[in-house]
């Protein structure tokens, strides 16, 4: 990821019935209201501890649940499902034009830093792939372009004989080339694990917070509006992370909520800003 930089990396799609489509946007920087206990889908709680899980095993210390960061990211992702696109820039609706800096700022976090990563598409379950699939099948998809373990193990093993017991091991011993060639061995999908952008996002030591919003519109109707082009098919699934520094709390305790396949091709986007906040115009 390049500072105060977008990375586009566009793929061709095929959109089948019977194969899921995702696509994820990555971007990373730096007022406030008070704390409200937020209430935590199970599907951004798994994104949580998958994302912790990560940062683990590069000797990063776990990101901490941040509910200012949780209400933006979750009410950007309801924004990009009721107004049909998907951008790091707001292209619709009221608040036409925000950035992730406008949205992160107006949660009421006060930010020396800030990241961005969305997704969409991801979490269908088959055959129909017009279901939400269950909470953690949902957050493997987003985080590593696929539900089945055995599909993953089986290519980090044999490419590089690195094997996993479980889910919870997977990742130990990968470094950024192992998942740059998942990445191409999905032709693009290998989730935002398998995205350098998104990746280093999730991987970025400077990071103490995180809010992750999950949205499942199953009234999805296109067209989507990307930044220079649109989707014609519905992606059903929304999701936003926001990563943040320079404003901690005492982490509170989350409210979870009972939750209401392979990707095929995703759409990646990258930005980063990390720096000193500006002093405010009087």
């Amino acid at each position: 990821m390049v500072s105060h930089d977008k990375n586009k990396q566009r793929k061709h799609f095929s959109y089948l019935p019977q194969l899921s489509l995702g696509v994820l946007l990555s971007t990373t920087l730096m007022v406030p209201i008070g704390l409200q206990a937020a209430v935590w889908l199970p599907e951004e709680l798994a994104v949580v501890d998958l994302v912790n899980l990560q940062r683990g095993f590069h000797n990063l210390d776990p990101l901490q649940r941040d509910d200012r960061l949780h209400d933006s990211a979750l009410e950007y992702s309801q924004s990009m499902a009721d107004y049909n696109f998907f951008s790091h820039t707001t292209l619709a609706g009221p608040n036409s034009g925000s950035t992730p800096a406008d949205r992160i700022s107006d949660g009421g976090y006060d930010y020396t830093g800030w990241g961005e990563n969305i997704a969409a598409g991801q979490g269908r379950a088959a055959p129909s792939y017009n279901t939400p699939s269950p909470a953690i099948d949902a957050a493997h998809d987003v985080m590593y372009g696929t539900e089945d373990f055995n599909e993953i193990n089986d290519f980090f093993t044999s490419q590089f004989d690195i094997s996993a017991s479980s889910w919870d091991s997977l990742g130990e011993r990968l470094d950024g080339s192992h998942w740059d060639a998942w990445y191409r061995e999905t032709g693009g999908s290998g989730g935002w694990m398998g995205s350098a952008g998104h990746r280093n996002t999730i991987l970025n030591g400077l990071f103490d917070d995180l809010g992750v919003g999950y949205v499942w519109d199953g009234d999805d109707v296109p067209p989507i509006q990307l930044d220079d082009r649109t989707f014609e098919f519905p992606l059903y699934t929304y999701w936003t992370q926001h990563f943040a520094y320079g404003d901690s709390v005492e982490e509170p305790a989350p409210v979870p909520l009972p939750a209401a396949f392979w990707l095929l091709g995703s759409g990646l986007l990258g930005m980063v800003w990390v720096g000193r906040r500006r002093e405010e115009s009087a």
